[in-house]
């Protein structure tokens, strides 16, 4: 091999290395997007999740519950960003090993695979690790595709650097009589070229990675949908299919309240034209509202057809079904309401919805769950883990769906299967799901390795839907909301428009499945013209009241008593 003293230029070196950064993070991404195993992440993706949970649960939670994916956006393109950066830098180290490897396209080839393999080296060392995939990626399901995705395109690196700093491509300060200057300029000019075209193209794939695909269910029929389970629902809890038409809300006594005719004659009219008017929220959440929170910015797209859900580990029989199977014996329903852990007080993301599928118990029963057996550690297909113990997971009302609200379990919520536990937060309503092993230890999950609840039990939590912030009328003003306490129903909310000096009872219009689901709750206002402060507090079904402590909601769950300042005007 030839040494020379010679290197390339430390501004060309940077600038191809910040090419070849960008032509690397383009190959992963479309790799990410085409290849059938959608599953598998690129790079950028597992640089974003070992970011995220080094970020302060405060900071994480804040922006989960104020800006949604808008927030994980944000924090993708900042990644694609440093890693363009990390790739000029490297380039430029690279130019600096050119003085050992020569300045040929093998030296400068071999001078970026150096700096390759020191990129790849710190993925495998530190980034998947935080990611929570282990040293090497070995405790992914997809460790072959992750390394050669990795190799593939970190060598990809190394020869576009390689390319980027031939001696043509070398800027001169001044021209040479043959009409050198001219022709660098042209090559300098199509180098410049070429880099903007990665920037676009890095720029448009990574754009693609994080636009959710179109859901299949319109909201037309989604809507539909959920007014026939309603009504049915109702009519099995023994009120009439079609309500009585809601009369206009007038100011009354709220003392009275429970009293009103209107609402002894239906439960469900005042609630309903709270609705219409879009001052609380719907008593059964459509598909396409229904929240979703993911560790993901790229959800996979996980098909049925080789697909199955095993139940390994300390079992007697270990079980493994297909998703028809699944299917044929998913013939329970329940309505539950499924919070997010990052659910703050007042805050959103939180729903509630009709789900079909087969009992969790009924499946461990049949597996056969040996003794000194403490958790159930569950596997999601995007290597997602979480955990309950062994009598939480053996409760009857749990449940491994296949659908929603009538209709085949959507992709951003599942499909072909998920948890849905009630009682616990969301983040161990594991998704995708693939696999139940029964461990002898307690494992710990994705966030809980990161000090996130273990138990993660639902806090009581109310809403306030209306009033909003801001002046509102007094005539007919009812201040309306939802309360939920996981899987043990509500049963007082009490209302003060005095910052808590005094309270009123709220009516509660009867749970939709009760002890599952979240109550609406309603009271008008009588009051003059001026500032209210008001706050909520709520009392689930075994009487328990709300903690007022406000906690942030990670890493447990918010609580609190919400509240919400507005002023009434004549």
């Amino acid at each position: 091999m030839m040494n020379s003293s010679v290197t390339t230029s430390p501004k060309q070196a940077g600038n191809a290395g910040f090419l070849a950064a960008l032509v690397m993070i383009t190959a992963q991404l479309l790799w990410r997007l085409m290849t059938d195993n959608s599953v598998v992440q690129a790079f950028p993706e597992f640089v974003v999740a070992a970011i995220a949970r080094l970020m302060p649960l405060s900071v994480f939670g804040a922006a989960t519950e104020n800006y949604g994916s808008l927030a994980k956006k944000t924090l993708f393109f900042c990644v694609l960003l440093g890693i363009a950066g990390a790739g000029f830098f490297g380039g430029r180290l690279a130019g600096r090993l050119t003085a050992r490897t020569g300045t040929s396209f093998a030296g400068r080839t071999l001078a970026g695979l150096l700096v390759a393999s020191a990129f790849w080296l710190a993925t495998n060392l530190l980034i998947m690790p935080i990611a929570h995939l282990g040293l090497f990626a070995r405790d992914s399901s997809y460790t072959s595709q992750i390394h050669l995705q990795l190799a593939s395109t970190f060598c990809l690196y190394a020869v576009v650097w390689a390319l980027g700093t031939a001696p043509q491509f070398e800027e001169e300060s001044m021209p040479t009589p043959t009409g050198e200057y001219s022709r660098r300029t042209i090559l300098q000019g199509a180098f410049d070229a070429a880099t903007l075209a990665a920037v676009a193209a890095a720029g448009l794939t990574g754009w693609r990675i994080i636009t959710p695909k179109g859901g299949t269910v319109s909201v037309q029929s989604a809507e539909s949908s959920v007014d026939d389970i309603v009504a049915t629902q109702r009519a099995s809890q023994g009120y009439p299919l079609t309500p009585t038409p809601a009369r206009p809300a007038t100011p009354r006594d709220s003392a009275s309240l429970t009293n009103d005719v209107m609402l002894q004659d239906d439960p469900f009219a005042l609630f309903g034209q709270l609705e219409e008017q879009e001052r609380i929220t719907a008593v059964l959440t459509p598909i396409p509202d229904f929240y979703n929170v993911s560790k993901n910015l790229f959800d996979p797209e996980v098909g049925a057809e080789g697909w199955t859900l095993k139940i390994t580990g300390m079992v007697d029989n270990e079980i493994e079904l297909t998703y028809d199977q699944i299917v044929e014996r998913s013939t329970a329903t329940n309505i539950t309401t499924l919070c997010c852990i990052s659910n703050d007080l007042n805050g959103s993301l939180i729903s509630t919805a009709q789900w079909t599928g087969i009992p969790l118990a009924e499946l461990l029963t049949e597996a056969g769950i040996q003794a000194g057996a403490v958790d159930l550690k569950f596997h999601a297909a995007d290597d997602y883990e979480d955990s309950v113990a062994i009598d939480v997971g053996m409760s009857p009302d749990n449940m491994i769906v296949t659908g929603m609200n009538g209709e085949t379990l959507p992709s951003k919520h599942g499909f072909p299967a998920r948890l849905i536990i009630p009682n616990i937060y969301g983040m161990k309503n594991v998704k995708w799901l693939d696999r139940i092993e029964v461990v002898g230890e307690d494992f710990k999950g994705y966030w809980q390795t990161r000090g996130w609840s273990d138990t993660a039990v639902v806090e009581i939590w109310g809403r306030i839907d209306f009033p909003q912030k801001g002046d509102v009328d007094s005539d007919g003003l009812v201040a309306a909301g939802v309360a939920s306490a996981g899987a043990r129903d509500v049963g007082r909310v009490e209302v003060s428009l005095d910052d808590g000096a005094s309270w009123e009872d709220a009516f509660l219009e009867p749970s939709l499945n009760p002890p599952f689901t979240w109550v609406r709750w309603a009271l008008p206002i009588e009051g003059d013209s001026g500032e209210y402060k008001m706050r909520i507090r709520v009392t689930d079904g075994e009487g328990s009241l709300m903690d007022e402590t406000k906690r942030f909601p990670l890493p447990g769950g918010a609580t609190g008593w919400p509240e919400r300042t507005f002023e009434i005007r004549e």
